[in-house]
């Protein structure tokens, strides 16, 4: 027995872990949600996964995101992910993929994996970006390829008042709001399945971002809390091992 997933095998047993290790996840975005759902599923032993961002840390991130230090600032996110979770399971079928999602490279997200040509199992998608996370969703739901979403996590204090559901029966999230809207004019009711808040956020808790910052992608500047968006990654890695460990 691996010892480093032995406690993982006493708890699900040995058929639930070896589909784990048989188990290809895509996390997209390695931000406050992504990191937390991608270092979770290297630890419970999945055994391939890719991580996708185009970003770069910057001293905003340290206060939620896995990665971001004193060290890490201005590096690219998935070069220094990557670098960690490697260490964690050295054993793991990592790529890393620094690129920022758009509806014509959507596809970077479902290619086959380069180890072994198999297509994801699972795709998470962890992107605070709404075209992006927008096509990524349409387009896996087309290929139907299994994909849980985080809805908003920012401006959150309560992680008591996280809800996971179809994205049908969401209530009070913004985001969730605006993404339903867009994916009912794609055909789309339905079949996706979201991590979510029920807690009511202040409008106010935002900022300007400083034009000063390394960030490859420009956008507000969310209040936001660790405790709330670790809790939304774990809760989607949850989630992704419980359906990947009982797959036939």
């Amino acid at each position: 027995m691996n010892e480093q997933f032995g406690r993982v095998r006493v708890l699900i047993g040995n058929e639930a872990c070896d589909r784990l290790a048989r188990s290809h996840v895509v996390v997209v975005g390695f931000g406050a949600v992504g990191s937390f759902a991608a270092e979770a599923l290297v630890r419970s032993g999945i055994g391939h996964v890719r991580i996708m961002d185009a970003d770069v840390y910057e001293p905003t991130n340290m206060n939620r995101q896995l990665g971001a230090d004193t060290d890490s600032m201005g590096q690219a996110k998935v070069e220094v992910g990557g670098r960690h979770l490697k260490k964690i399971n050295p054993g793991l079928d990592l790529e890393c993929v620094e690129a920022f999602i758009q509806e014509d490279s959507v596809s970077l997200v479902t290619r086959p994996f380069d180890s072994d040509g198999c297509t994801p199992d699972v795709i998470i998608d962890a992107i605070d970006t709404i075209d992006a996370k927008l096509a990524v969703l349409v387009h896996c739901h087309r290929l139907n390829i299994l994909t849980l979403s985080s809805m908003g996590a920012a401006r959150k204090i309560h992680p008591e008042l996280i809800r996971f559901g179809d994205i049908s029966g969401t209530e009070v999230c913004p985001l969730a709001r605006e993404v339903r809207k867009r994916l009912r004019k794609a055909g789309i009711a339905s079949g996706i399945k979201c991590v979510y808040s029920l807690e009511h956020v202040v409008e106010s808790t935002h900022a300007s971002r400083d034009p000063g910052a390394v960030s490859v992608v420009h956008r507000p500047q969310l209040g936001s809390l660790v405790t709330v968006t670790g809790s939304f990654g774990l809760r989607l890695a949850a989630e992704c091992m419980h359906l990947l460990s009982s797959m036939n």
